[in-house]
């Protein structure tokens, strides 16, 4: 092995007579045994972490390196401190040394490269903070080193990085799906025109930002559902009070559902049961009924968004795939409610008056809360929240174990200070203590004694304490996919910006 170098004989490629080692941790007897004797040996250093390191050389040789431009000289001992680093080997060397300039050259990054010849000096591995953990993980597998022997303050930022790319990775899975992808696997077979239309269809649907059309069709999405909400709350408004006169016999059984006279009565209250009791001289009752207007808004929306739902199901690359989507489950359970009144009304018409049946049909309606929902597709950041708390669960649960803690404790010390007539049980005061820990404070239950005020106090100071170490996390999460998300926007609408450049000069 031939290198320039500086020596006490002159000789332009020296033999290294040098025996360097570092001892770690040992793991097992042996090992500890040698580890002593190592550090018996003359020229044996143990540095405070406990490593030892021995440098025993006969020659001052030194060899030089060129890497990535950056010039580096060390002794060739230093080279042999650690037998298993490709530094140490010299076949690996050998098919990087330059004749012409004497040197080893190398085109990898001179700061890692830095940071490994200063690991065979002391002994420790210690990372530059502005250095991307992936990036450090791949010069450190070229030069031999693992990652694990990474020192403890340092391996922070490391494996923070690696973090943040793993969880920015998922994120774009997610976010686009993989249906997208699945078209290259449905494709087999059929002809590149229906292939072609499918896919744009299918963007046109889903990605908003697709085409101008696909903003508007985005934006008549939104209309629509903002309708079905709005005329799922005016039904309980007062204002939209709306009775229909209803035949019974004399002992009060319905005969049947009448069209004759209709009437919109918004200071009548909505009647009950007991309210439907026919006297010897009523031959019709009042009941609450769905307003004619919201009527048509609730039809109108289900034809728009069962149209919508079986676009997509037409024109998903992977029907089952798309069929278990979380989305795709959450817009049919929001269809499901509509067509089952639909269904009910029309084949039971007298079922209207019917306390029971109503109020279960009233309980299903509240399921059309989900088409909120559906503005996932178009508001970016409030899929971002969501995603938000799924990725950050082992965060949440945390929070939600430490909260547990503190209503177990103070709801516990409350019940045994305070007046049994206010905290009558320790489960009844864990409402107490969930509202004071997270600064709510109702005032439907407080402490009265001295006692009770010190306790009150530390729960309330605990609160803070416990959702000022959670939240910021979540908070951090949350910049970074939204910060993500927009410069991932920013970028496909730029790459399609540039498709259609070159399609227009072809």
């Amino acid at each position: 092995m031939q290198s320039k170098v500086s020596n006490s004989s002159g000789n332009d490629s020296p033999r290294t007579t040098s025996k360097s080692c570092i001892m770690g941790r040992k793991s097992n007897s042996n090992k500890k045994e040698g580890g002593i004797l190592m550090a018996m040996m003359p020229g044996a250093n143990i540095t405070k972490k406990g490593k030892i390191i021995l440098k025993v050389s006969t020659s001052e040789a030194t060899v030089v390196f060129n890497v990535g431009g950056t010039t580096f000289e060390t002794y060739w001992s230093t080279l042999h401190a650690q037998p298993n680093s490709k530094l140490a080997d010299e076949k690996f060397l050998s098919k990087h040394f330059r004749k012409d300039q004497g040197d080893y050259f190398f085109d990898k990054d001179p700061d890692i490269f830095r940071v490994v010849l200063n690991y065979l000096r002391t002994g420790e591995l210690h990372l530059p903070s502005y250095i991307c953990g992936p990036a450090i993980k791949d010069e450190l597998e070229y030069w031999g080193l693992s990652y694990h022997l990474i020192e403890r303050c340092c391996w922070n930022n490391y494996n923070s990085w690696n973090s943040t790319l793993e969880a920015l990775n998922q994120l774009e899975r997610d976010r686009k799906g993989n249906l997208n992808d699945d078209f290259q696997e449905t494709g087999k077979g059929q002809t590149s025109r229906w292939k072609s239309s499918r896919e744009k269809l299918w963007a046109f649907l889903n990605d908003p930002n697709f085409s101008k059309g696909s903003k508007i069709f985005g934006l008549i999405s939104i209309i629509f559902v903002f309708l079905s909400i709005i005329s799922f709350l005016a039904g309980t408004h007062e204002t939209f009070n709306y009775f229909i006169k209803v035949p019974v016999n004399k002992n009060g059984s319905s005969l049947a559902l009448t069209n004759e006279s209709y009437s919109t009565r918004s200071s009548i209250k909505p009647l009950t049961a007991s309210d439907i009791t026919p006297t010897a001289s009523t031959e019709y009752l009042e009941v609450k009924a769905k307003h004619p207007v919201l009527e048509i808004i609730d039809n109108v929306c289900l034809v728009f968004f069962t149209i919508e739902y079986i676009a997509r199901l037409l024109t998903a690359p992977l029907k089952l795939k798309f069929v278990i989507s979380v989305m795709s489950i959450i817009d049919l359970l929001a269809l499901l409610p509509d067509y089952i009144e639909l269904i009910v009304i029309n084949v039971r018409p007298g079922i209207r008056n019917d306390t029971v049946a109503m109020n279960f049909i009233q309980i299903l309606r509240i399921i059309r809360i989900l088409r909120i929902f559906h503005l996932i597709r178009h508001l970016p950041g409030l899929w971002i929240m969501i995603y938000t708390l799924k990725a950050s669960f082992g965060e949440l649960v945390l929070l939600t174990a430490f909260m547990m803690v503190g209503m177990l404790i103070f709801a516990s010390l409350m019940y045994f200070v305070e007046d049994k007539t206010v905290f009558t049980s320790i489960p009844r005061g864990f409402w107490w203590a969930l509202i004071t820990m997270t600064t709510v404070g109702y005032g439907d239950m407080y402490p009265d004694t001295a006692l009770g005020y010190l306790i009150g106090s530390f729960a309330a100071l605990s609160g803070l304490l416990i959702c000022g170490f959670s939240v910021p996390i979540l908070v951090n999460n949350f910049v970074m996919y939204y910060t993500h998300v927009q410069m991932a926007l920013h970028e496909e609408k730029r790459e399609r910006k540039r498709k259609k450049i070159e399609q227009k000069e072809i």
